[in-house]
């Protein structure tokens, strides 16, 4: 799970986190945030196959508005994932068809 306090970080971190062998990989922070760390990291040399399986935003889509709630959402997704429940589950990760692409010069 990664939690710092900027896009730098989570960048770094993230770099590092999908080279990994690790069964789950989160990042906390809005939609926009996380496009604009994908495609940083895509700008950087890294394919953007290798964000499919990071799950960002983190939770389960559960119409979660209040910290606790946003707790219980992330939660049972891990629990999900854990259980290998996550094939009828609505997850709020961007996917990586909904990044736009980048334009190259």
């Amino acid at each position: 799970m990664i939690v710092t306090r900027g896009h730098k970080d989570d960048m770094r971190v993230l770099a590092w986190a999908v080279n990994t062998d690790a069964r789950y990989i989160g990042m906390i922070g809005s939609k926009r945030k996380v496009i604009a760390v994908y495609k940083a990291l895509e700008k950087e040399g890294y394919a953007p196959e290798k964000f499919e399986r990071v799950h960002a935003p983190v939770g389960l889509e559960i119409g979660a508005l209040t910290p606790e709630e946003i707790a219980v959402s992330i939660s049972a997704e891990l629990i999900a994932v854990r259980r290998n429940a996550t094939q009828n589950l609505t997850h709020k990760a961007v996917k990586m068809a909904e990044v736009p692409t980048l334009q190259h010069d």
